[in-house]
């Protein structure tokens, strides 16, 4: 008996499965419909939520949120107020801002090459911009020789010889290749020189528009400065071609004196310039822009942190054509004004003499083209005057090389005899009425060394008063501890002479020759130290004829010497001060007087010492007798001659030089002193041997006019 039918019984389940299953199905269903529509609520409450936040902030922080909205659709860039002014010490301007107009580039959001090169091609032949080519600035080598072959292609391909084409095609066999080194050739082949010979103005300025522009991606850039009200119109009217050009009133340096004192004052870059290549990381440091106006010379730069301006600036935001559109102008604050110690009138004064002086010369004078003259107040270190001059042997023309007189160097001759005085006092070789026999001094295997006449037993009043070179020379011989035998050799090895000479450069420091004066000014020249070591160079040392000096260091050691001792440091700059609203000047900075050394203590020297320049001037037979005797002032003065033999002739074509200072009495203080030189001169205007102090004493009268003897 068969229990289960196998055909009826093919699908076997047992009882509850598909109940079960329903049953878990259900439950799953329940749970995820459960947490959807928990989901869905929630996403309902955070939509709410949301809807109120937004209808509160549209309600409530509007005008807010559209304020940071057109903040962060605007750039916000700096531009450079006007520069302090340069005045003489009776606010009498030197150096001043004249009002230009300026074509700006400001950087539009969306702006084609070929737009560009429109404009730079529009401005090219519409501004009239008077510039020398090689001296265009803000255009890289490389690009201004890409735009050549590109717009001079067959005078840059003839460069290349067809010799050197085969060769380019032979050993580039890629069309592509072949094609950059062949431009490659043609770059190494340029030469700027070259290019400005046959490029014309309008290309060159086409070039460094181009260049300007694809270079400001944001922000503006100066294209030109100073140019005409009709070139301004013609810009304005084709405005809606220009895209990104606007004008705007700028201001340029100018100079009130013609080219006067030129070098001193010093040089600032245009907007065009910007900062120079080898200041640039240091000044970008300090917060200036690449197109920053700054000082690169003289006072410009010694004192650019008191004269730069504080920045105005300015917003740029774009309009739906991505043009730029400039507010929130806000203007910056003019720099401050600098006042120097240079008096204008007595300045131009002396440059005038000097001028006169030099062309009433030119035609009896081989080597005579530069002077000097300057005279300061000895008390402060306040320079007064300072002139240099050269003239043109050939054409007459005068220039003026003003810095000179703190970069050049001249040999001195006797003028530096009151420093060997003072070595002699300090390093006791001598005291007060020394006495020396003033005779030819021979040295074997030398020329015979000699005083322009001889003088006999001279002390060193006398010394100074008939400018005896012996009594120097035997100063020279007893700081080599020397024992001089006539035509005999002096006994001096290397060691005695580095130690001797060592002696007489410190001692000639201390009041002034020899070491940096401290002029403010960016660079000084220190003169030039010989290098010889022959024995009787000892000797030519204590007369001024071995190292040599510059002329502000001579005025200062003339100062040092009327001071008794007292070094004080030279200086341009009396103070620095702005021009409140109602007019008045009110002062910033006060430089102060700087006494840099101190050798008063040396009292018997310096009191001998001005016995002898005074006796220069009052005795019959002074050396300084002639121009300085019949004053309504006490003077003390001493000349100087430095010999400067031409090898051709073999004539000597000396250095005159004049140094002095003068007071109201003997008794009383200093008031000023100066240092006059005329350089390499055969005979001055009056026929004298020297227009040194023809200059010096018409300008110290002239100084006495104005101010008096106070």
């Amino acid at each position: 008996m068969k229990l289960f039918n196998n055909k009826n019984n093919s699908k076997v389940r047992f009882h509850g499965f598909s109940e079960e299953k329903e049953y878990q199905n259900s439950k799953t269903e329940i749970i995820v419909s459960k947490r959807l529509i928990e989901l869905i609520c929630l996403t309902i409450i955070l939509i709410i939520i949301l809807i109120i936040r937004l209808g509160y902030v549209q309600l409530t922080q509007a005008d807010n949120l559209n304020v940071k909205l057109e903040t962060y659709g605007t750039s916000t860039f700096t531009n450079d107020a006007p520069r302090g002014e340069i005045y003489d010490r009776n606010y009498t301007k030197l150096v001043g801002n004249e009002n230009v107009i300026c074509v700006n580039y400001y950087a539009p959001k969306s702006i084609t090459d070929k737009e560009i090169t429109y404009i730079a091609k529009f401005l090219s032949k519409k501004l009239d911009i008077d510039f020398e080519p090689k001296n265009v600035n803000n255009i890289t080598e490389r690009n201004i020789k890409d735009y050549f072959i590109i717009a001079h292609e067959k005078l840059a391909e003839s460069l290349i010889s067809n010799k050197e084409l085969s060769r380019l095609k032979k050993d580039n066999p890629d069309s592509t290749d072949y094609e950059k080194a062949k431009k490659n050739l043609i770059i190494s082949k340029l030469t700027l020189d070259y290019i400005y010979q046959n490029m014309t103005h309008d290309e060159i300025e086409q070039v460094r528009f181009e260049y300007l522009m694809k270079r400001c991606k944001k922000g503006s850039v100066t294209l030109a400065e100073g140019i005409s009200v009709e070139e301004a119109s013609v810009i304005g009217e084709n405005a809606n071609v220009l895209k990104g050009i606007q004008i705007s009133s700028g201001w340029s340096r100018q100079s009130m004196v013609d080219g006067q004192l030129s070098s001193i004052f010093g040089k600032v870059t245009t907007k065009r310039q910007g900062l120079p290549s080898e200041m640039k990381n240091e000044l970008l440091a300090l917060g200036y822009t690449n197109d920053s106006r700054v000082g690169t010379s003289g006072l410009e730069k010694q004192y650019e942190d008191i004269l730069k301006a504080t920045n105005s600036s300015y917003s740029i935001k774009y309009n739906s054509n991505g043009d730029p559109i400039v507010t929130n102008s806000i203007n910056g604050q003019k720099g401050d004004n600098i006042r120097l110690s240079i008096d204008w009138e007595l300045q131009t004064f002396a440059d005038e003499l000097i001028t006169n002086e030099l062309k009433a010369c030119n035609s009896f004078n081989k080597y005579f083209e530069k002077m000097y003259f300057v005279m300061m107040d000895p008390n402060t270190g306040e320079v007064l005057v300072m002139s240099a001059k050269k003239i043109d042997k050939t054409t007459g023309e005068v220039s003026d090389i003003s810095s000179f007189n703190y970069l050049g160097q001249v040999e001195i001759g006797s003028t530096s005899k009151a420093g060997t005085l003072y070595t002699a006092f300090k390093e006791n070789i001598i005291v007060p009425n020394t006495y020396f026999v003033d005779e030819p001094i021979k040295i074997k295997g030398s020329k015979e060394k000699k005083s322009y006449k001889n003088m006999g037993n001279i002390n060193e009043v006398d010394a100074l008063a008939w400018s005896s070179n012996v009594y120097m020379f035997r100063i020279a011989m007893k700081l080599a501890d020397v024992n001089y035998v006539p035509n005999a050799s002096l006994n001096v090895d290397f060691n005695k002479f580095v130690k001797t000479l060592t002696i007489i450069r410190r001692d000639f420091g201390e009041l002034g020759l020899g070491v940096k004066t401290g002029l403010d000014v960016p660079n000084e020249g220190d003169g030039y130290k010989g290098q010889r070591s022959e024995a009787g160079l000892l000797l030519d040392a204590c007369i001024g004829q071995y190292d040599t000096y510059t002329p502000i260091q001579l005025a200062q050691y003339t100062c040092t010497v009327a001071n008794m001792g007292k070094k004080v440091q030279p200086h341009f700059l009396v103070e620095s001060f702005k021009t409140n609203d109602a007019g008045n000047n009110v002062s910033t900075y006060k430089f102060k007087t700087n006494i840099q050394d101190d050798v008063s203590s040396q009292v018997e020297a310096f009191q001998q010492i001005k016995k002898g320049m005074r006796a220069c001037v009052t005795r019959s037979d002074g050396t300084s007798h002639t121009y300085w005797s019949q004053k309504p002032y006490t003077a003390y003065c001493k000349t100087g001659t430095a010999e400067k033999y031409d090898p051709g002739d073999n004539v000597d074509h000396p250095n005159h030089l004049q140094i002095g200072y003068i007071s109201a009495t003997e008794d009383s203080k200093p008031i000023v002193a100066f240092a006059s030189i005329a350089e390499r001169e055969d005979r001055s205007s009056t026929g004298a041997d020297s227009s040194a102090p023809i200059i010096a004493n018409q300008v110290v009268d002239k100084y006495v006019e104005k101010y008096g003897l106070n």
